[in-house]
């Protein structure tokens, strides 16, 4: 859930620089900010009448909707298994400077009462005044297949049970959910239907599910995928798995990690021109190493290695994350995919609000929407983030 706050009246503000809209770009636009929300947006030359006392000039400069993470446990030596506030606050300064204004926090697989502390704590700092939004949560197991855990702990791994679901229900309330589940595991499939109905979005992932088995779990109300080609059945020619399921599926979402290590360019392009920018979601999936230096750091009750943009457990090297960040992976898709900035920003953008069903608030440049902004110089490096028509990168006003 976004919380609107109560807020002091807010001057006008005007923004002016190469405008990122879903279907184009408008060079030299002006956007128009009034309490927090996009009033306007103009071409170049309609700009003569604004007003100019808080005028934001970005000229040359990309001026993008703010950016939507719905899949990050950390950044800077805090995670949101740690079960703290003041980690969150940080996590969310973090994204603000990636030009991140709405984000989920994710959880790990563990005991099901520290997945509810977790969910406590994201719920108080979502009422905090933050740099980027907590939008909801994104509950990454233990519903999980023990054989796809990849770097869950698999203490913690098993199937959900009728209470769990009572119980999640009840400290998640009004929290926008999306929670990823192997439906093939156990009796995870039935409770599709259930989640769906309290309107959680339910993803595929961490799954050995066939192509078959994911089909079910799509037509039970299953439309998202936790970071495709990872931690997944692989995709093979006469048993597509889940994967081939996805691609198959015009109304599911993938998640896709870009940073060039968990999946390989190639299967990058594959995905985006399968399921086009419309179903494409772009996420960090990154760990409380981000924006630190090489090293070994603890992770639980496991230990993670840093070493350039590879985060690996310590005790298998498998791959456990990332570091990545929302603005690269937009510069990554870009080159390997050669599709218009448009198109690749939607997928950082509008297309994950979309998928959570957050876009009528969020994920584009139109006017009612929030006035959420990132900044990027030509190389796609932010340079300023507004959230609600408030700059919060790189001062907070």
């Amino acid at each position: 859930m976004v919380l609107i706050r109560e807020k002091k009246q807010m001057k006008r503000k005007v923004i002016r620089g190469n405008l990122i809209l879903p279907d184009r770009i408008i060079e030299n636009g002006w956007l128009l900010i009034d309490n927090g929300v996009i009033k306007e947006v103009r071409e170049a030359g309609q700009g003569n009448d604004l007003p100019s006392a808080d005028l934001q000039d970005y000229s040359g400069h990309w001026v993008s909707p703010g950016l939507v993470d719905i899949h990050l446990h950390g950044a800077l030596g805090r995670e949101v298994m740690d079960l703290e506030v003041a980690g969150l606050k940080e996590i969310a300064g973090h994204q603000a400077a990636c030009g991140v204004t709405a984000f989920f926090p994710t959880t790990l697989t563990a005991s099901l009462e520290k997945v509810i502390r977790a969910i406590e704590t994201v719920r108080e700092a979502a009422g905090e005044d933050l740099p980027s939004d907590i939008a909801g949560i994104h509950l990454e197991g233990p519903y999980v297949s023990l054989k796809r855990k990849g770097a869950q702990d698999p203490k913690y791994v098993r199937e959900i049970q009728e209470r769990d679901l009572e119980r999640l229900q009840a400290a998640l309330g009004p929290l926008k959910t999306l929670i990823t589940m192997a439906p093939e595991a156990g009796r995870n499939l039935e409770f599709i239907p259930r989640m769906v109905g309290l309107g959680w979005v339910v993803s595929i992932g961490h799954s050995d599910a066939t192509y078959d088995e994911a089909t079910r779990a799509i037509e039970a109300g299953a439309n998202h995928a936790t970071h495709l080609f990872n931690a997944w059945r692989e995709f093979h020619h006469r048993e597509p798995g889940g994967p081939g399921a996805v691609l198959d599926s015009d109304r599911v979402f993938a998640e896709l990690i870009t940073d060039g290590i968990h999946v390989h360019p190639s299967f990058i392009r594959l995905a985006v021109f399968r399921k086009g920018p419309e179903r494409t979601c772009l996420i960090t999936d990154s760990l409380k190493a981000a924006g630190l230096p090489d090293g070994t750091y603890d992770w639980g009750d496991m230990q993670i290695v840093l070493k350039g943009a590879e985060v690996r457990l310590k005790d298998s090297g498998v791959l456990a994350g990332s570091v990545l960040r929302l603005n690269q992976a937009i510069r990554n898709v870009r080159k390997w995919t050669g599709l218009p900035l448009p198109a690749v920003v939607r997928m950082a953008s509008l297309t994950p609000a979309e998928s959570v069903e957050l876009d009528k608030t969020m994920g584009s440049l139109e006017p009612g929407k929030l006035a959420s902004v990132a900044v990027f110089d030509s190389n796609f490096e932010t340079v300023a983030t507004y959230l609600r028509g408030k700059k919060v990168f790189p001062d907070r006003e």
